[in-house]
């Protein structure tokens, strides 16, 4: 936009501006500030719908932000395919604002869809847009009001993401160095006193007390169960799914604790690939380990089944087993409420999904997730 005008921004385009700017400035949370930025601009343009959709690793349209239009219509516009205009620079900036006839009806009618590329410096990350009854005439002042407006957002929206990944990589190296200092003190001090039991199980063999070796053997169990769970905890730390998938690494769950337990564990899992964004395998992983380290903690199962499946974008993850079980109301009184149940809950917040957790004593336990992502390898399901 270094280019000569031949305008001069009225005060109500730079109005629009220094609240578009305010907005994305503010302390809100993301959510937030991508409401107000809409609000500002059906307000300006007395728009009846809005919405804003960025391009996604995979190469589809994620939809982020909406007002004025139904969930059902959201769900439509989810995820579509890159639409090319998104790429056009042209010459004229004119023809680089788009109207269309809107596929969606709103308010019982189709409204014209005014599209507004969202860009960094080159760079094309999304579009925004403005569905409006009234008829638009695109002239010069008003095509460059809505690339700076495109523009506004496409910086905020790049400061955020770095913000985010230099997050991402400051909680990986807090949770390595957490990793290396348990490893380095507590695994040390847990081994050094397994090995003073085995001396002083040694010294008390001759006296041979009945009780003694009985309370010694409790602690070489007890022991035993604190350096494995720290193990898992420090393994917990670490990058946890190597790159591999969701799949790959609930397969692996599933035969360490086979192994380790020598429990009868069965794996149905109708999808050998699921395309997830790193943090929602990664969520959904933790769910799957917690469910499985329950039961190998407090269940006493004979068999547990692991259940996957994918169907047009739902994905269904299932954990029971026919152990024990537990009182259910012990997990949502204030007293007894587990933590690592709570844990499960607000990771399936963060996927957007659904947990239900079913057990009653000596009835087993039922574990089940459901939630949402369209993996576009599979559009043809």
């Amino acid at each position: 936009m270094a280019e000569q005008t031949s305008f001069k921004w009225s005060p109500s385009s730079l109005l629009l501006l220094y609240r578009i700017t305010s907005s994305l400035s503010s302390a809100n949370e993301d959510k937030q500030i991508l409401h107000d930025f809409l609000i500002l601009l059906k307000q300006h343009f007395n728009a009846t719908a809005g919405s804003i959709q960025l391009i996604t690793d995979d190469g589809m349209m994620n939809l982020i932000a909406h007002f004025g239009i139904t969930e059902e219509q959201a769900n439509s516009i989810q995820h579509a395919p890159i639409d090319g205009h998104l790429f056009n620079f042209e010459t004229n900036v004119i023809n680089e604002i788009q109207i269309r006839q809107s596929k969606l009806t709103i308010d019982s009618l189709p409204p014209k869809q005014l599209c507004i590329p969202v860009r960094f410096k080159i760079r094309t990350l999304g579009v925004i847009n403005l569905y409006v009854n009234e008829t638009i005439d695109i002239t010069e002042e008003l095509a460059y009001l809505l690339l700076s407006i495109g523009a506004h957002l496409g910086e905020s929206i790049e400061r955020s993401y770095k913000e985010h990944k230099n997050r991402q990589q400051l909680i990986k190296n807090e949770r390595n160095i957490i990793a290396n200092e348990l490893h380095d003190s507590l695994a040390q001090t847990l081994a050094s006193l397994r090995f003073q039991v085995r001396i002083l199980d040694q010294t008390i063999q001759p006296v041979g007390n009945f009780m003694a070796f009985k309370t010694i053997e409790s602690v070489e169990h007890a022991l035993d169960e604190a350096t494995t769970d720290l193990r898992e905890l420090i393994a917990h730390c670490r990058v946890p799914i190597e790159q591999q998938g969701l799949v790959p690494a609930i397969k692996r769950a599933v035969e360490k604790f086979r192994k380790d337990t020598g429990i009868h564990i069965l794996l149905q899992c109708e999808e050998q690939v699921l395309q997830l964004p790193s943090n929602m395998e990664l969520n959904a992983y933790r769910i799957v380990q917690e469910a499985l380290t329950n039961i190998k903690k407090h269940a006493n199962a004979y068999i547990v089944r692991v259940l996957l499946t994918y169907n047009d974008g739902t994905i269904h993850i299932l954990i029971e087993n026919d152990g024990k079980g537990f009182d259910q109301r012990k997990i949502h009184s204030s007293e007894g409420e587990h933590l690592g149940l709570t844990i499960m809950k607000e990771r399936a917040r963060h996927l957007g999904g659904e947990l239900k957790i079913e057990s009653d004593p000596d009835e087993g336990t039922r574990v089940e997730l459901k939630f949402y992502y369209k993996d576009k390898t599979k559009s043809n399901d």
